[in-house]
């Protein structure tokens, strides 16, 4: 992903913190910007880093001339190295009846009941600019600024590739270019969906856009700013020529009073899909990507009569869209179950992309004591870095067979004493097989029930965070249940589905299944 179209360098990273390290309960104030002009506004923004209570003191104050008001307060997620970091936020706009040097009046906030007050920040504000844009002093409570009425903003789709091939990930993301904005606000219109005709899209989690702040556009200097709620992965499912990211966005200026904020249609983009080369190999999928294949969590021996069970990993770049379980030609040998993960990452080029794990559960039957030739386990996929199919083998492992295990008891001699310790023995017997049976019963219901789980998640397709909690509440199941399920899954992203069921508690377990039970098609 080097290539980001013609004026735009993007560098996809997590998200990166802006301030040196901080304790989680310590609470900092910025102040910008420090010099600007009569009857505009500078923002103080105090930041408390966690999530105990934060509440503001003091909602207005008046000193030396200085004006201080409480605007509003929010919260923001940072994510550093996949620890997630959580601050809180208060905001007050300050501005000034006279143009001089001043200093902040000291405003105190509350965090985790400790007070912290502000500290002594120096400012300047000029004279008056030919228009006043916040109509303080004003008899006129319109804006009559040269600037906004030159303002064009534009929002545009943009992705990290135009020509690709199908079933190739790729990025997509929304700009907003503009001109006068003291602090661009953007959202898209909640109204309107976004249209990706034949694409498979996903919100990519952990993710941000880093662009240049400045570019000309269509010949003329423009801010930029990254619709950073939504980045976008999409996989293309049919080759062609198509329009991405139409939609539209809410925009305008935040620090400025009496702004109309607009609604503005945005300008999609132009991709062209490619057909994977002619010639596939016998197998392929439609896998794209970088893989490796190995076996893991295979026996040594098994039993004549009874089932080996044998564990397939293909991992590497790339999306596990096409990555599908062989079939072998002997019918005896069958894939039982499936489990798939794919994050956006730093790979080992250094770029950012998507990383997949698939493992396949392939079960055997051991009918006889005689070996049988099976076929090596084959997966082909196309390689974007050599823009050729390749193919993968591993020989199929070998393991010994035992004869078959005798259960049967073995004659035991007849004489007087083992006649009077007979009853003992059978009834000690019994309760061995009877334990055996019953832990080989918990075993084979504790496997079921992670193939319902497995199944059941799978059966969500893409759907994660709002969407799958909208889903399940659709589903008949209750808001609180269909919140914590949701949270269940994003609990730990990095695991698959298998080890996330281990994982839980019985208590848990139980609530996963009666949910997963309530939205299982009726037969």
């Amino acid at each position: 992903m080097k290539n980001f179209g013609k004026n735009l360098s993007l560098i996809l990273i997590f998200i990166s913190f802006p301030f040196s390290q901080i304790l989680p309960n310590e609470v900092e104030f910025y102040f910008h910007p420090d010099e600007f002009s009569l009857g505009e506004y500078a923002k103080l923004e105090i930041k408390a880093f966690g999530d105990k209570p934060f509440r503001v003191l003091q909602t207005s104050l008046k000193q030396n001339g200085v004006r201080v008001r409480y605007v509003g307060s929010g919260t923001e997620t940072q994510i550093i190295n996949l620890k997630v970091t959580k601050s809180q936020i208060i905001n007050y706009y300050v501005d000034t009846e006279t143009e001089g040097s001043f200093q902040l009046p000291e405003i105190t906030v509350e965090y985790d009941q400790q007070k912290y007050t502000s500290p002594p920040i120096k400012f300047k504000v000029s004279k008056k600019t030919k228009h006043n844009p916040n109509g303080f002093m004003n008899p006129f409570p319109f804006e009559f600024d040269d600037n906004d009425t030159n303002e064009i903003p534009e929002v545009a789709f943009h992705t990290n590739k135009s020509v690709f091939y199908k079933g190739e990930p790729i990025v997509g993301y929304f700009v907003l270019y503009y001109s006068h904005y003291r602090q661009p606000f953007l959202e898209r219109d909640p109204n309107h969906s976004i249209s990706f005709p034949f694409f498979l899209s996903e919100t990519l989690r952990q993710v941000s856009v880093q662009i240049e702040p400045e570019v000309l556009r269509n010949n003329t200097p423009k801010k930029t700013m990254v619709f950073a709620k939504e980045i976008y992965g999409l996989t293309a499912l049919k080759s062609g020529t198509f329009t991405l990211g139409k939609t539209k966005f809410i925009t305008g200026d935040s620090l400025r009073f009496n702004s109309i904020q607009e609604t503005i249609e945005t300008n999609p983009t132009k991709v062209m899909v490619l057909d994977l080369p002619n010639k596939s190999p016998k197998g392929f999928t439609g896998a794209i990507g970088n893989f490796k294949l190995k076996f893991i969590s295979t026996p040594k021996q098994v039993y004549e009569g009874e089932t080996a069970y044998f564990e397939v990993n293909i991992e590497g770049e790339g999306g596990f869209e096409g990555i599908k379980p062989m079939d072998f030609s002997n019918a005896k040998i069958k894939c039982i179950s499936q489990t798939k993960s794919k994050t956006f990452q730093q790979l080992d080029s250094g770029e950012y992309g998507f990383y997949s794990k698939v493992k396949f559960l392939y079960s055997y039957q051991v009918l006889n004591q005689k070996k049988e030739i099976i076929e090596p386990y084959r997966f082909s996929f196309f390689s974007l870095s050599e823009k050729k199919y390749t193919t993968l083998e591993l020989p199929f492992p070998e393991f010994q067979i035992l004869p078959k295990r005798n259960l049967n008891l073995e004659t035991i001699p007849q004489n007087t004493k083992v006649n009077l310790e007979w009853p003992f023995f059978t009834l000690v017997l019994l309760a061995i097989f009877g334990i055996f049976s019953y832990i080989g019963f918990k075993k084979y219901s504790f496997h079921l029930e992670i193939q319902t789980f497995v199944a059941t998640v799978e059966s969500f397709g893409k759907k994660r965070g709002f969407f799958l909690t909208e889903y399940l509440t659709k589903q008949g199941i209750p808001s609180s249940d269909s919140e914590w399920f949701t949270q269940i899954l994003e609990s730990d992203p990095n695991s698959d589905l298998q080890g996330l069921y281990k994982g839980l508690s019985s208590k848990d377990r139980t609530k996963v299944l009666t949910i997963t039970k309530k939205i299982q098609p009726k037969e």
